[in-house]
This record gives C-alpha cells, structure tokens and sequence, in this order.
C-alpha cells in the first residue's frame, strides 16, 4: 500500500505490477475501493481526483450504480440484499520475483469478509486473481453472483471481443469476432462435466479495434474451472463521446448454481488468469510461458508420438489385432501405442457403448492374457503402453450400477441417460475413492503401462445430489469441480510418472485450471485436418503445442501428407488403422515421423509465430505458422492451403529470426524427402524472400530452417 504525493489526505492507494501491465486501486474517505488505472501504464496511474469520481473495484449490489449487474450479489443471514464492503487491510507476500497480494474487506454493517487475491507471474505477464468470502453472521448466506473479476475499461466504437466455441461436440474452437455494442452480452456454458464443448472458457478483448499479430491493444482472459463458466460484458454509451464504458465480469457461470455459505466457511472463486497485451502474437507468448510455468505437468518432458486404435478397431478387436497394430506403430517409428475403449467388462462386456462402463477388469474373452500381455508386447518392439478409462461413469447395464445405484447424480427423478451412461456423484466419498482405485487398480494390474488417457462423455442432466441437504443442491455444480479435482489430484500424486491425457468427448475440458494434473489434452473429436488447423489455430492463442495432442485420421477423407503435416503443427500422433496402409502411405507416415524426430522440440518448446491466419483477414483459405528455437538458430514452418487458391499466393513473411543470421532451408510435402531451397538471412525471410509453396486445395509444406550449411 503506497500513498503518492498528490493523494488525498489518508487516501490508501493499491498498486499491482502484473510484469508489463497491471492496476491501480485506491480506497476513498469511506474506504470503498476504486479503479484508478488499468492496462500498460496501470499501475503507475495519477490518484488526480477523488477517488469517488472513478469506477468501483469490484461492484456488489447496492453499491452506487443501481442500473448495472453486480460482479457480487449477496443474500444475508438476515434478509439483507446489498452488500457494501470497506477496506479492512493489505497483506503482500513475496514469492520469489513474484508476489501474492490480498486486499481484505469487511461489509460495513454485517460480518461478512471478501479477499481479493491477486498473484503475479512477472516472468509471463500473467495475473491471477480470485475472491474469497467467510463470514460469521447468524446462519448461512447465499451467494448469487460471485464473479473472479470485474475490471472496468474505456473502450472505442470499434472494440471487438473474440469468444471460442461452437455448437458442441466436433466443433470446438469455432473463432468468432463480434463488434461490441450497447448492453450485456453473456457469454456463457453448461453442463458440469464438460462444458467446454459449447464455449471454451477463454476470451479476447481487443479495446481500440481488431489488433494483429504484433501491434494494437490485446487483453486475454481464461478462466481456470473445470465447470460451467461465464463472461459478461456490459457496454454503456458515454454522453457526447464515442468512448463506452465496458465492465467485464467473468468466473464461474451462478445460473442455478447460487451458493449457501455457512458461519466459519469459506468459499474461493475460480481463478481468472488474464493479461493486458501489445499484439496477439504477445498475448500467446505470455499465455504459453505462464501455462509452462504455473500448470501444465513436466512442461520440459518432450510428448511422444502416439498411436491409438479407436478409428482402426473400435470395439470391435482382440489380442491378435491389438498386437498386430502395436507392430505396425513400431514399425511406423511411434514411441507409444494407446489401447482406446472395449478393453474392459465382465458379466456385461463393453462390445458397444451401452454396457460395461464401470465394470473394470479385462474383457478375457478379447484379451485373454489380460493387459499384461500388450505391455509385454509393446514393450518387446521398444515402445511403450497406454490405456483408455472413463472414471466417472457408468453404464446402467454394469455390475457397478447393479450393485451401487445410489452412486449416480440425480435428482429425485428418474435419471436420464446419455450416450447410454450416468455420472457417479463425485461428492459421495466412497465415489471418489472408486474413481481413484479404478486407475490406482488398471495400472497395478499391468505394470509399465506409462500413459492414461482419461474420458468423459456426457453432461450432467438431472443436478442433484444424496450427499447435499435439500437446500443446498444448488451448491453441487461448484462442488462437483473440486471434488473431481481432488480425484485427479491424488491421481496425479500417486503416479507421477504415468503421463495423463485430458479428454471430455474430445475437448469438453480444455482449461487451465483442470489441466493442472495432466499433461496434454485431447483437443477434439474432429480431426477433419482442414477443421484442425483452425481449431488449432484458435486455441494455440491460450495453449503450447505439447499441450495440444493432434493425430493423423481419415476424417475429412483428406489426402495423408496433408493431415500428417496438420498433426505434426501439434502433439503429433496416428490414429489411423496402420496395418491396412498400402506402402505408400506407410512411407509417407515414416517421412511425417522422421520431420516429428528433427522438430517435435521445436514445436512442443519452441516460440508460436503466427504468419497467416485462416480465421480472420481477407484469405481464409491458407494458413502458415512457426515456431523457432529460443536462440533463433533453428525453426520450423508449416505452410498450409485449405482450398483452392483464389488469388495468387502471398509471399511469405517470416519473423523473428536472426536478421544476420544464414539460414539454409529444407522443404518437404512429405511425399518425398526434403528437398534444399538454398539460403536465406533472417532479414530476406522478414522481408518476405520466401514464395509460397503449396499450390493446390488440401496441400502443405513443411519448412526447416538450420543455421548449419
């Protein structure tokens, strides 16, 4: 807490250095703190009026803006409706070069307490931010609106904001960019379980109109819940000014999810990790560097190639094929063979997808020697094994639903089925224990199995649960995520070396805050490679490539060398039925593994460097990105062409690489081996020296650049 010298008398002023950007607040005579400054110059702002005269912090009900929704809405022990909070004190921890800072509050009337925490990661430029509320009124409060953060902005008539979502499954990362105009405009998804399947729980905020890749101003927000979140964003016309007021809220979506907080409890926000930016292309540097630094697991540890069998086999295998499809992705040079779902099930056997889910030993009629016998076999050719689990399901037609119908949510209705399966109820502790022996017992049963890809395939449809008195079922969407998330903590914990995969029905659960126990995520169930590369094009703004596993199938019915060269832009992977390649293929799958072998470090380490965008700008038929070594010495780009061209090719602009460095060029469609364009400086690269190379619809080419002759 500072006090500049053109501060009011006993004015208490707040600043935070978020590493580039960050927030001044200052508290006013009655102690109600206000937002002074925010954005690249933020946390240096002049206090130059009273402290009145600027936007509140973080707005309650019955503060002095009667007109807007609030970012806090109580209901008192007493009746109480509004809330009206005051400056109590300000802790500062140091953590390292970064630095958690709690600004406490007190109503000024009732015993209710709110933190805002805040914690820098100077290194990125990423903030977190979060609330905590406790109280110790007479009886329990409800808590109906609980927004992570409320900033306030002074935007242009041409402010735009980019939401990522689409119309569920498959269609993930759907770009979309919107004026923003006078009103609320929400932004929200439900759910439960995986909700990202509707909206992925990231935004971009450009103030001043649609920024590029290095100019303009950029702020980015995810928040980090694995449940239903929501975006609000309210616009407001200034008098005689074409500036609008915008107050941005954003956290976990309340809507049927009011909380009721007991005496002596506290109940935490999800964190909001945001940044304030100069360019898209700095938004993702800091994005990646905090997503490495504070959540991804092992972010040094190279991914491996991988080789599922779904599309190959479905349910339909058995021994002999698995093990035929572990020689080929040996064979192909893959580090990995992951066995999908149908491996499990007794009394009713997961031929299909209507029975078995819960029922977790090996299905001996297709795999007589139990899994044991694949890890044997995998680990005889010299690649590892993995295996598919869906923990927090089950199958009505299952000896665990027979035996343990108690153990699903619902309500007091019948429950309804989807895709031919319930959720057990996380908040029931012996559920939770359930879910943690399924894996603890899948991998104890096959030692060396290295690699767990983890599913969930359905949302929640009937809310409710056994656990929860009657008046605080609504409670249970809030507590549903962290009792899951203790499930994969102790997961995590007690395998630390087994690498985990997130899946949702593909990408239902891409969010910072679940991804802390895994180590990449599935990041659709659309692997059409021309989707792919916009899907991926999206959501590499927020998230690494080694987070982002991308495997080569026959969706889409697109030509192989061009889906392979899409995969390996990602966590490269097959999903292909390896063992009905004719040679050709086969060879064109070893090339796309031999370009992983020189690249993957690059790719799943290197700096993103966005060159051609297939989702905004006036030629979304192409699509080029990079990525290049931090020493600038080595990069690879992957040059795509969607469709047909319909005007002539743009040169190629390459940045940030060494202007006087030589670099010498390798290029290949994998069709062929790489094949010498010569040398460049990175100064000819930047001025565009480079042609454009792939000519027809569904083509790429995959550059290396080397500093070595």
């Amino acid at each position: 807490m500072t006090t500049p010298d053109d501060a009011p008398p006993d004015q208490e002023v707040l600043r935070i250095d978020a590493g580039g950007w960050g927030w001044t607040w200052a508290a006013d005579s009655d102690g109600r703190l206000h937002q002074v400054g925010l954005g690249l110059d933020g946390a240096g702002a002049a206090v130059e009026v009273d402290p009145v005269w600027y936007p509140h912090a973080h707005p309650a009900w019955g503060g002095p803006d009667p007109f807007r929704p609030p970012a806090l809405r109580i209901t008192h022990a007493e009746g109480t409706t509004t809330t009206r909070l005051r400056l109590d004190r300000v802790e500062r921890q140091a953590l390292g070069d970064d630095e958690l800072v709690t600004v406490r509050t007190v109503d000024e009337l009732l015993a209710l307490r709110v933190a805002f925490r805040s914690r820098t990661h100077r290194y990125s430029g990423v903030l977190e931010q979060w609330i905590e509320i406790d109280h110790d009124e007479d009886g329990p409060v409800t808590l109906w609106d609980y927004d992570s953060i409320a900033p306030a902005f002074l935007v242009g008539p041409e402010a735009v904001v980019t939401q990522f979502g689409g119309a569920g499954w498959a269609d993930e990362w759907a770009w979309t960019t919107e004026r923003l105009t006078p009103g609320t405009k929400v932004l929200d998804s439900l759910g439960g379980i995986q909700p990202h399947l509707q909206r992925s729980p990231v935004l971009m905020l450009e103030p001043n109109g649609p920024a590029e890749e290095a100019a303009g101003d950029v702020i980015g927000c995810s928040i980090a819940w694995g449940g239903n979140t929501r975006f609000a964003l309210d616009v407001r016309p200034r008098a005689n000014d074409e500036t609008r007021d915008l107050r941005l809220r954003a956290g976990a979506n309340p809507l049927g999810a009011h909380y009721v907080l007991d005496p002596g409890t506290t109940f935490v926000t999800p964190t909001v990790a945001w940044t304030w930016s100069t360019g898209r292309g700095e938004l993702s540097d800091r994005f990646h560097r905090w997503t490495r630094g504070r959540v991804l697991r092992d972010p040094d540890r190279t991914r491996p190639i991988v080789v599922n069998n779904w599309e190959s086999t479905f349910f339909d295998f058995d021994e002999q094929r698995i093990v035929g499809l572990i020689d080929r992705a040996a064979d192909v040079g893959a580090d990995l063979f992951l066995l999908d779902d149908g491996w499990f099930g007794t009394s009713s056997p997961r031929d299909d997808d209507t029975a078995g889910l819960g029922d977790w030993d090996p299905d001996r009629r297709k795999l007589p020697e139990g899994l044991p016998a694949l890890v044997d076999a995998a680990a005889g050719r010299g690649i590892r094994f993995g295996i598919w689990v869906e923990p927090e399901m089950v199958n009505p037609d299952s000896d665990l639903f027979r035996a343990h119908p108690d153990w699903v949510i619902r309500d007091r209705r019948e429950p309804r089925e989807h895709r031919n399966q319930l959720a057990l109820d996380p908040l029931l502790e012996e559920v939770r224990d359930f879910e943690v022996s399924v894996v603890d017992r899948v991998l104890g049963g096959a030692p060396g199995t290295s690699y767990v890809k983890w599913d969930a395939n359905r949302p929640v449809t009937d809310p409710g649960s056994s656990a929860l008195a009657a008046d605080r079922q609504s409670t249970a969407w809030v507590d549903w995520v962290h009792a899951t998330w203790e499930v994969m903590q102790r997961i995590a914990d007690g395998h630390p070396e087994v690498e985990l995969m997130l899946c949702a029905s593909g990408g239902g659960r891409t969010d910072h805050g679940t991804l802390r126990w895994f180590h990449e995520f599935w990041t659709s169930d659309n692997t059409d490679p021309v989707t792919r590369v916009r899907m991926q094009w999206a959501c590499g703004h927020w998230f690494p490539a080694s987070a982002m596993a991308a495997h080569v199938t026959q969706w889409g019915d697109r030509p192989l060398p061009f889906a392979c060269a899409v995969a390996l832009s990602g966590r490269f992977g097959f999903d292909l039925d390896l063992e009905a390649l004719d040679d050709e293929s086969l060879a064109v799958c070893r090339r796309a593994v031999a370009v992983a072998r020189r690249t993957q470090d690059l790719v799943q380490h290197g700096r993103l460097v966005r060159l051609v965008s297939p989702v905004d700008g006036d030629d979304r038929g192409r699509a080029a990105l990079g990525y290049t070594a931090p020493d600038r010495n080595r990069a690879v780009v992957f040059c795509f062409q969607l469709d047909e061209p319909s005007s002539d090719p743009p040169a190629l602009v390459i940045p940030g690489l060494d202007p006087e460095v030589t670099y010498r060029i390798r290029a290949t469609d994998l069709t062929s081996d790489p094949a010498d364009l010569g040398t460049f400086t990175g100064a000819d690269l930047a001025a565009g020296a480079l042609g454009w190379r792939p000519r027809g619809s569904t083509t790429a080419s995959i550059l290396e650049l080397t500093t070595s002759v």
